[in-house]
């Protein structure tokens, strides 16, 4: 493990890219969830102490997380009970952009492959949910998951229906160890029909536009914070974001030196990004 000072690695930062000696200050910042907030029932190492030092500042702050198995107003109520009071403005997940991408490409009778709080949600987004006669698959992370489920999925992808999928994430952690995740459902169906999915959360565009839009800074002035180098890291480095990797969740010190995706910030957990924050002035240095 780290050291209690965060460590700048791999690819030049975007101050660096730019002839700058330090990077940029950060002047708002997204934060994954699962792994790097918390991890089922219980908040992560500092990151009470960090949301609060945000909010103190007045320091923009965003939750993205790709984990669709849930409503965003579950993730608000979640993270209250967790000792994290947030507005539903502050939360955005996969299902959001989602909804959005369908609406704005008039796909409104998707079949969900999610569960019931979830396509409630989508109803209420003004879609309309449908098992006959759909006009697109979207695949979420489905916790209900039945093979009905897949069989009917399946036969809709071999149809040539607008085949969505929320995010990529091969599985999910969770206090007794990761569990499948919408990634590998969608691996599971290519296997059985040729096709991959069109994936709209971390770390492809929308996502990333979605956070600029909600945090109004520019990309280089955002740190994304998150524990994996496939979603979190990937996203970053393509869209001009910070990248900050927390080692609390999927990711492993030793997996640095073998992934093409490369942090510009490592730390142990989101107390030692308080301490760096505080150093680099974006938190006040009082």
């Amino acid at each position: 493990m780290l050291g209690p000072v965060p460590t700048l690695r791999g690819r030049p930062s975007q101050a660096a890219a730019a002839g700058q000696a330090d990077p940029p200050a950060i002047a708002g910042l997204a934060f994954d969830l699962d792994g790097t907030v918390f991890l089922g029932a219980r908040l992560l190492p500092g990151a009470a102490a960090l949301i609060a030092a945000l909010a103190d500042a007045g320091v923009p702050y965003l939750f993205a997380t790709n984990n669709s198995s849930a409503t965003g107003v579950g993730y608000v109520r979640r993270l209250s009970a967790l000792g994290l009071p947030v507005t539903r403005a502050a939360v955005l997940t996969s299902n959001d952009v989602t909804v959005g991408h369908l609406r704005e490409s008039g796909l409104l009778r998707p079949y969900l492959v999610a569960t019931r709080e979830v396509r409630e949600e989508y109803r209420a987004a003004g879609l309309d949910p449908a098992t006959e006669d759909p006009d697109a698959l979207v695949l979420t992370f489905d916790t209900s998951l039945t093979y009905a489920k897949l069989r009917r999925a399946a036969g809709l992808i071999r149809a040539g229906l607008p085949y969505l999928a929320t995010h990529p994430d091969l599985v999910c952690p969770t206090p007794t160890g990761p569990i499948p995740d919408c990634g590998a459902f969608a691996a599971l169906l290519f296997e059985a029909t040729g096709r991959r999915p069109l994936v709209l959360g971390k770390p492809e565009r929308p996502m990333a536009a979605a956070i600029r839009a909600r945090l109004g800074r520019a990309p280089e002035a955002i740190a994304f914070v998150g524990d994996r180098l496939y979603t979190d890291v990937r996203m970053a480095n393509a869209h001009g974001f910070q990248a900050v990797l927390t080692l609390t969740g999927e990711t492993r010190v030793e997996d640095l030196g073998t992934s093409h995706d490369v942090p510009d910030l490592v730390v142990d957990d989101l107390g030692v990004l308080h301490t760096y924050l505080r150093a680099q002035g974006t938190l006040g240095r009082g």
